[in-house]
Parts: C-alpha cells; structure tokens; sequence
C-alpha cells in the first residue's frame, strides 16, 4: 500500500484526523520536492499567523460572522441583539473590519475549537464599539429603548470552523486522488519529484485547481467578489476576487490574456471566456459554474475595466 492509498483511505474512512492526514501530505510533498505542497501543508498544520492574509486559502477568510452586541439599560438590565452587516452603514470598510474573520489558527487548534460547547467570540475594539453606539443613538443600526450599546463581539461557530476543517480534509482527497491516478508513486522513497517536468506538470495543475482553486465551501460562495476592492485598471485585485471565487490559475490567466486581447475592455475574447463559463466549459471544483457565479465574475471584470457588462 502506497502512502497515497494510506491518505485516501484515512480520509474517506475517518481514520485519520485532518491534521494527522496534512502530517502524511507533508511527507508526500517533501519527497515530490514540491515547494508549494509543503508550505500549504506547514501553514494548515502550523498556522497562518505569519503569512499575509492575501495570501490564504480562500476557505480561511474573509469569512462572515454573526455579531453578538450587549445593550445595557436602567437597573442593571441588558439585553442581547445579534447584528447583520447589513444593519449598519458601511463606511470606510467598517463591516469588512468587523464581520468578516480570517482564521489564522492550526488545524489542531480549530480541531480543538470544535469541541467547545460555545462559539469563538472576537471582541470589538472601544473604537468600534463606540461608533456602534453613535449609529444606534442616530437610528443608523438597532437601537432598543432606554438601553445602549455596551459591547460586541463577532461570533464563530462550531459549524463554520467544521466547514474550514471539512475543506481542507476534501481538498487533500482531491488533490490525493488526482495524483494517485497522474503520479501514483508520487510520496513513495526514491519515488518521482517536480524535477522532471512531466512530474512537474502535472503536480502544479492538480495542486492548482485543488488548493488554490475550487469553491469556497465556508460561507463565502459567490459573494467573495464584493469583499476584495478592485480599482479600475488593479489587475493584482481582479485576480485576487477571481482565486477566492475559485477560479483555477489557468482559468484566471486565460481571462487576464483575453482582457489584454480586448485592451482591457470587455470585447469579444472576454465574451468568448464568459460564454465558455455560462456553458459550463470551465468549472469550478470539478463542476459548471453556477449563474451567480457567472454574474459575480462580470460585477469583477466591471470594476476592473470601468465598462459595465450586461
């Protein structure tokens, strides 16, 4: 039995915790002498602390959390109010700041997080707090009568840190799968590396569509377009919006060569791509991208190019 067989067993039986099963990635890539499998491995087992949050796994953030705000009232009295973004006026990014989390954590410690009987708070900064508190006295977000705000914390739920967990746990078995049929000795001693190109190849696209590619399945979906801000004519962005939406690298470099083609315009190679993506030719995480989808990749190429598509 190969270490690939091992992985893909664990995985699908349970045998094997997530982390445990990231532990047997990291021999896989440093026997591939794959640079890009063992820092996505040692960034899941050891976290992401370090790393730029530009440069995480979609799955990891931005990720929207409900928030729990305590108001305080005569006699000691209080009551809690759980707030949705779109309660409060979104001025200079306040509710990317302050609904959205990154998880930066291990994976041993998300598995741990999971165990708790209550949800993860993040508090609020005074700041925040306090610009809260104008709004609600101004009827700009909730208020309750005779009572203001006192606190707020973002809350994350078991469900949602199960949901970056179960994402890493299925991008491992895609991307095992994929290269125990491409590479099946890829892990073994003495086995294939990214040296021989051919190898090389094949590792890059499967680790590309597995890792940096799919859909983010924690909660962002095909919104993730509207929390990264794209400036007209800042491809950097435009490629940023498009990977967290989970577009493939090819996929992503096939569209910034047909906007070259057009000359940063939506023309007919851009229109080409979309028809591509609305018959169902290009795909996200094995499967045809959905309308919405579709509708969040025009709303990108617009802000980037300043030309509304219909």
């Amino acid at each position: 039995m190969t270490i690939l067989d091992q992985l893909i067993d664990g995985l699908t039986e349970d045998s094997l915790s997530t982390s445990n099963a990231l532990r047997k990635f990291l021999v896989v890539g440093s026997r591939l002498q794959s640079e890009p499998i063992k820092e996505w491995v040692n960034g899941e087992l050891n976290g992401y602390g370090k790393t730029p949050v530009e440069r995480y796994p979609s799955y990891r953030g931005p990720l929207s959390t409900p928030v729990e705000v305590l108001f305080v009232g005569p006699y000691q009295s209080s009551q809690k109010y759980y707030l949705a973004e779109h309660e409060v006026p979104d001025e200079r990014e306040f509710r990317q700041a302050f609904f959205y989390v990154y998880l930066n954590q291990s994976l041993a410690s998300l598995e741990e997080m999971t165990r708790s009987k209550e949800p993860m708070g993040r508090p609020w900064p005074t700041n925040a707090v306090m610009q809260l508190r104008r709004w609600s006295n101004e009827h700009k977000a909730p208020s309750l009568e005779m009572h203001e705000v006192h606190s707020a914390k973002q809350l994350v739920s078991q469900p949602l840190l199960h949901g970056v967990i179960d994402a890493v746990r299925n991008k491992a078995l895609q991307l095992a799968l994929d290269l125990q049929a491409d590479v099946p000795d890829a892990g073994q001693s003495g086995g294939p590396t990214v040296q021989n190109k051919e190898v090389e190849r094949k590792v890059s696209f499967h680790f590309e569509t597995h890792i940096h590619g799919g859909t983010n399945t924690v909660g962002m979906g095909e919104n993730v377009t509207q929390n990264v801000a794209i400036k007209q004519g800042d491809s950097e962005a435009l490629m940023l919006a498009l990977e967290k939406l989970g577009l493939a690298q090819h996929d992503r470099q096939s569209l910034g060569e047909a906007l070259q083609k057009d000359g940063n315009k939506p023309g007919q190679a851009v229109k080409d791509f979309l028809s591509k993506m609305g018959a169902g030719l290009i795909k996200i995480g094995g499967e045809a991208v959905k309308p919405a989808a579709v509708v969040a990749v025009k709303g990108a190429i617009t802000a980037f190019t300043g030309v509304p598509i219909p």
